[in-house]
């Protein structure tokens, strides 16, 4: 991994816009190079509540829409714990909307069926 800015070996790297490092140093220079959810800043040495292990934390610029094509995205500047805080409360909000689509669509089954006979 580069210090500030390019990410080598980014997953999924096709789907993003060809300015993106210059997005992602954009969004890090604008929060000042602090996590905007935690405050912790870029490089420092922090120790895992997980695993005990230090490691050094690496500013990432995450989509808040969860849009990497869209080439004007929402980005915030954050660290591996809250990116992946925030991504995880994301998905499930994903899972229950597509829960309550599917029971929708098997409430109106239900009722058409009814109708008919």
């Amino acid at each position: 991994m580069a210090s500030r800015g390019r990410v080598e070996g980014m997953k999924y790297r096709r789907l993003y816009p060809e300015n993106w490092e210059a997005l992602a140093w954009e969004c890090k220079e604008r929060a000042g190079w602090v996590c905007e959810f935690c405050g912790v800043l870029h490089g420092t040495q922090v120790v895992s509540e997980r695993t005990g292990v230090v490691y050094t934390v690496y500013l990432a610029a995450a989509h808040l829409d969860h849009d990497p094509w869209n080439p004007e995205p929402r980005l915030a500047a954050l660290c591996p714990s809250c990116h992946m805080r925030y991504d995880y409360s994301w998905r499930e909000r994903q899972r229950w909307l597509e829960l309550e689509q599917l029971r929708h669509r098997l409430w109106i089954d239900a009722y058409l069926a009814n109708e008919c006979e």
